[in-house]
C-alpha cells in the first residue's frame, strides 16, 4: 500500500466482511496497514464468494477513506492513493 497523509497520524484500519449486502459484520482493526491487508486478502481467499462484501477502511482524526473493497459482481476496486 503506497503512502498517504492519513499514515503519518495515528491511523486505524478496518477490515469489514458481511456475507451479504446488509448482513451482520466480521469486523477487525488493526495499526498497521500490512496487517490489514494481509487481513483483507486472507479473508477475500476463505469468504470471496457469492454476495460477501469486504471493505478494507483507514480512519485517521474521524476521517474514513475506502482503500479497497470486494463483491463477486464488482471485484477487486482499490482507491486511488491520496
Amino acid at each position: 500500500m503506497g503512502s498517504t497523509a492519513l499514515e503519518e497520524q495515528d491511523v486505524a484500519y478496518e477490515v469489514e466482511l458481511r456475507f451479504r449486502p446488509g448482513g451482520p459484520t466480521i469486523l477487525g482493526v488493526w495499526a498497521k496497514a500490512e496487517t490489514a491487508d494481509a487481513k483483507f486478502t486472507e479473508w477475500l481467499g476463505s469468504h470471496g464468494r457469492d454476495e460477501a462484501v469486504l471493505t478494507l477502511t483507514a480512519t485517521a482524526s474521524s476521517e474514513m477513506r475506502l482503500v479497497k473493497s470486494w463483491t463477486s459482481k464488482g471485484g477487486l476496486q482499490v482507491a486511488p492513493a491520496v
